[in-house]
């Protein structure tokens, strides 16, 4: 009796020691590529497209004069930092009048000073 335990127990470890078969190690990877196989089939996700701003430009034209609304916004800008130093502008607001070559602007939703204007 001892030596048939004796030589199950090493039947038991030469099966353990033994290479496994190619049906067995199939079985235990055919999980793993299922797993690969579905991830590589699943579309990958775009990323959110970003809006992009359209470039725009506003020339106004009167009496034969073209004045591009950039250049002037850009002038009253200038004109308020340079007559109130030390003042942060937080915003602005321009009125043209194509007519007198003139743009009068409120800066910092305060009131207009008549002398807040700038020529073009």
């Amino acid at each position: 009796m001892t030596s048939k335990k004796v030589s199950g127990k090493a039947e038991a470890v030469k099966e353990a020691e033994a290479p496994k078969t190619v049906k067995a190690v199939e079985k235990e990877t055919a999980p793993k590529a299922a797993a690969s196989k579905t991830a590589a089939k699943a579309p990958a996700k775009k990323p959110a497209a970003k809006k992009v701003e359209p470039k725009a430009s506003v020339v106004i034209e009167f009496g034969g004069k073209q004045i591009v609304a950039k250049d002037v916004l850009a002038a009253a800008k200038k004109d308020f930092t340079k007559k109130h130093k030390g003042t942060e502008l937080k915003s602005i607001s321009l009125y043209i009048k194509p007519e007198e070559s003139v743009a009068y602007y409120v800066a910092n939703n305060g009131v207009g000073d008549p002398e807040d204007k700038v020529e073009f």
